[in-house]
Parts: C-alpha cells; sequence; structure tokens
C-alpha cells in the first residue's frame, strides 16, 4: 500500500466554543488555544463465558462520556476566552457548553469535531513559574455525551 497524501499538520486547525450549543452562535477561539487533548471516547462493553469454549463471548453497549481537555492561554480581557471560561465555570450551576474543533482549519468542506451539550467541570486556574519564559497558561475540562464528525459547507 502506498504511503498516505493527505495528512495535514497539527498546528493548523481551529478551536470554536459555544454556550448556546446552536448552530449560530459559535466562537472562534483559536488565538486562545494551544491544545486539545483527551479525545478518545470509549464504550462500555461485556462479557460472558459458556460452560463450552475456550474464549468469551463479548458484546458492546454505549458510548461513555468524554472530558476534553483545552490548554489555553491565560490572559485578563474580559472578552478572551481565558475569562470567558472562567466566568462560566464560576457562575451556580455552570451552565451548557460546547466545543468544537477542525483539523484542518475549518475551511468550507472540512470536518469538524463537534460536542454534544456538555458542562465545564474543571478550570485550571494561572500557576507560576519564575524558572519559565514562557507564557502562562490555564485550561479547562468539558464533560460532553458524544463527540461526531460533521463536514461544514462554509
Amino acid at each position: 500500500m502506498a504511503q498516505y497524501t493527505g495528512h495535514m499538520p497539527m498546528a493548523c486547525g481551529k478551536v470554536e466554543t459555544s454556550t448556546t450549543c446552536e448552530a449560530e452562535g459559535w466562537l472562534d477561539v483559536s488565538g486562545g488555544v494551544q491544545s486539545v487533548q483527551d479525545t478518545e471516547q470509549t464504550r462500555k462493553s461485556g462479557e460472558a463465558y459458556t460452560i463450552s469454549g475456550d474464549t468469551a463471548a463479548i458484546v458492546a453497549g454505549k458510548r461513555e462520556p468524554m472530558e476534553l481537555t483545552f490548554v489555553i492561554l491565560y490572559t485578563e480581557a474580559d472578552a478572551e476566552l481565558y475569562q470567558v471560561v472562567r466566568a462560566q465555570f464560576e457562575a451556580a450551576c455552570g451552565g451548557d457548553f460546547c466545543v468544537r474543533w477542525s483539523p484542518s482549519g475549518g475551511g468550507a468542506g472540512s470536518e469538524w469535531i463537534t460536542s454534544g451539550k456538555g458542562i465545564l467541570v474543571g478550570f485550571t486556574y494561572p500557576p507560576l513559574d519564575a524558572s519559565s519564559g514562557g507564557p502562562i497558561l490555564g485550561g479547562f475540562k468539558v464533560k460532553v455525551p458524544y463527540v461526531e464528525t460533521v463536514t461544514l459547507d462554509s
């Protein structure tokens, strides 16, 4: 088999968030996101052994929720990602939160990995390190029931 040629760099994607989780209302936050992590989803499974045979009978169950992790730049500007997510996380009982990302950059015809309606379950406040010369990073975790791959026209 020939080597694949449709691969792309990990550093050229696009990330968007939404507190309405509707078709409209997505906010491009790519300028504040360093990475998207913990993107594996697992499925429940079960097994049973019978008297006859040497292996288990296995069956698949439902997909388990995911906790997606986003590493973000710490900024103090009210309209930028760190402050928007912090305010949502600190609000009583939180609220809906959805995420989507496009590995290829989000152009017309791009695939987007889009979450179901989720909630913020973790927030990383800014650490300090006097020996570092890099920017301060924070982060958040959003628990979602699923992600799905969709292709957007624009």
